[in-house]
């Protein structure tokens, strides 16, 4: 898995995209940052029907890689976002994915 990277300087938004998102997907974004136990704002966003995670949004990038480097002593902060990439996916719950229930387990 090699995620595509971009970063908008001006807003200081990364987007880690995994997949491609299908021309029949239905696309939900939700925060995983209590799940993953980071401060900073983490967002996936997942294609429910095919049931894909289709990647990652961070808000706050610069906050994020102090916060990543601080608390998992990595200083190649995109070999630890497969890392985090993966637990997502592993965590997903796509059967329970109405429009009102949580999408993302809680547990570690």
């Amino acid at each position: 898995m090699k995620p595509r990277i971009e970063l908008d300087k001006t807003t200081n938004v990364a987007f880690f995209d995994v997949e491609e998102a299908a021309q029949d997907a239905v696309i939900r974004v939700e925060s995983v940052s209590d799940v993953l136990g980071l401060k900073c704002e983490v967002l996936v966003r997942v294609d429910i029907k095919n049931k894909i995670v289709l990647g990652l949004v961070i808000e706050d990038f610069r906050a994020f890689k102090r916060e990543v480097r601080m608390k998992y002593l990595a200083w190649r902060v995109e070999k630890l976002i497969d890392l985090l990439i993966c637990r997502v996916k592993s965590g997903f719950n796509f059967e329970s994915a109405s429009n009102d229930g949580r999408l993302l387990t809680a547990t570690r």
